[in-house]
């Protein structure tokens, strides 16, 4: 749904206006606009593919699905937002979030880490339940005062570069969460949601590439940002991203269902394979 929406109508002036400004309307494949949301829709359509591949479900075969779509992710970026920066402030919440994000990274790779030792099993858990909570609230506090006081009053980064790191991060999270061979279902639910967050906020850049046509086009009568509308187009493709999420969601069930299934069948075999060797030893 959202490749296809390249060929409707993205907006269009009221229609009290339509009979002296020109262009009125344009569609999907008239701008950029159109194009970013066919080649996201195609990778989307492309990570959907991966994630319900079989292979994917082994562990390794998962985080390389994982680390596929934020390439992805970071190539388009360097395709259509090369030459856009973004500005960040030590004190706003994109510096707080980005806090937020570091500090349950380090503590689940913290957790990781002591899950591979079995000596380490007070560690463990120290990391889980309340005291867990407690250790991941200190680490956001004072990872919000570390980026303040390394961003300072604000920092300017390329938007492709910002889209790498947010998508590394994510990748992490998804990465280091239990049962690995689910990252690449939980990587793609997120990167469905940064999609549909970059077409949903491009309503505005829709509506103001009309008013540039306008100004551009001879007579050169521009209308007003206000007199413009996003039509169905846009609408689609924000429907068509809902839909993506929710394939997402019931891959990752149907995915969590068999990881679950195969895991008490390979305890009820170790069982067995006990209980076995326990017979044959007292007989």
């Amino acid at each position: 749904m959202i490749i296809q929406t390249v060929l409707w109508e993205y907006v269009r002036m009221k229609p009290d206006n339509s009979y002296f400004i020109d262009p009125w309307t344009f569609r999907g494949y008239e701008s950029v606009h159109g194009t970013v949301f066919a080649v996201i829709g195609i990778a989307l359509l492309g990570a959907i593919f991966l994630v319900s591949a079989k292979a994917s479900q082994a562990p390794r075969n998962s985080l390389a699905v994982v680390g596929g779509i934020a390439v992805a992710s970071w190539l388009i970026a360097i395709v259509f937002a090369s030459g856009e920066d973004f500005t960040l402030t030590g004190d706003s919440i994109t510096a707080f979030l980005l806090a937020v994000l570091i500090g349950i990274i380090l503590v689940l790779l913290a957790s990781r880490l002591a899950e591979r030792g079995g000596e380490r099993a007070g560690m463990v858990k120290a990391l889980q339940g309340a005291t867990g909570v407690v250790i991941t609230i200190v680490a956001i506090f004072l990872l919000t005062l570390l980026l303040g006081a390394i961003i300072g009053e604000s920092v300017t980064i390329a938007a492709h570069l910002g889209i790498l790191i947010l998508m590394i991060l994510l990748g992490l999270l998804m990465s280091l969460m239990k049962t690995p061979s689910m990252a690449a279902n939980r990587m793609l639910m997120v990167a469905t949601i940064v999609a549909g967050t970059a077409i949903g906020f491009s309503g505005a850049a829709v509506r103001s590439t009309l008013v540039r046509f306008q100004s551009e086009t001879e007579p050169f009568i521009p209308g007003q940002y206000r007199d413009t509308q996003v039509t169905w187009g846009y609408f689609l493709a924000n429907i068509g991203v809902v839909l993506v999420f929710i394939g997402a969601v019931m891959l990752w069930a149907r995915r969590r269902d068999i990881v679950q299934s195969q895991a008490r069948a390979a305890k009820q075999m170790a069982a067995a394979e006990e209980s076995a060797r326990e017979l044959a030893a007292a007989n």
